[in-house]
């Protein structure tokens, strides 16, 4: 076996690391230099397919670079403008629905889970099965308003 052959496998090896671990890019840097290694050795061997594989090693290890040179910033990017939301701030904003009246508290169901909930102020009364929005967070009492039916969104829209 050539030695451009092992230094390839090595290579494509780290690559392939670098998709499961979270190494920063340091994996991919390394395989994509080893790819290019390995087409730099097989250029200069005696193999049979040397004058083919050399120049696909490294157009392959150049276009492996590339590539992740792109999808790194588009997905940095992606986090960056995102701010962090876990736990109850997650909750604000979703929608609910109601699985009792809310008139001012009652129970809605939200992400698997039964929450004890309560009108925000100035809020209209929720009746069973009616979609709610979550307004905020107060312990383990989700305060939301009830969300427009389709159908009076749309006659809020044409007025």
């Amino acid at each position: 076996m050539d030695a451009f052959v092992i230094v390839a496998l090595i290579g494509f090896a780290l690559l392939f690391f670098e998709l499961l671990l979270p190494t920063g890019g340091v994996l991919a840097a390394l395989g994509v230099a080893g790819v290019v290694a390995a087409g730099v050795l097989a250029l200069g061997s005696d193999s049979d397919g040397a004058d083919w594989l050399g120049p696909a090693l490294i157009t392959l290890g150049l276009l492996s670079g590339v590539t992740f040179y792109y999808v790194t910033r588009k997905v940095i990017a992606a986090h960056r403008d995102q701010p962090v939301r876990t736990g109850t701030e997650e909750l604000v904003g979703a929608l609910a629905e109601a699985r009792s009246t809310i008139d001012p508290e009652g129970q809605v169901w939200l992400e698997g889970t039964l929450w004890g909930a309560r009108l925000a102020s100035g809020g209209a009364p929720a009746r069973l099965g009616d979609r709610v929005r979550v307004e905020a967070v107060d312990g383990l009492t989700l305060v939301v308003s009830p969300e427009p039916e389709p159908a009076e969104q749309e006659k809020e829209g044409v007025s």
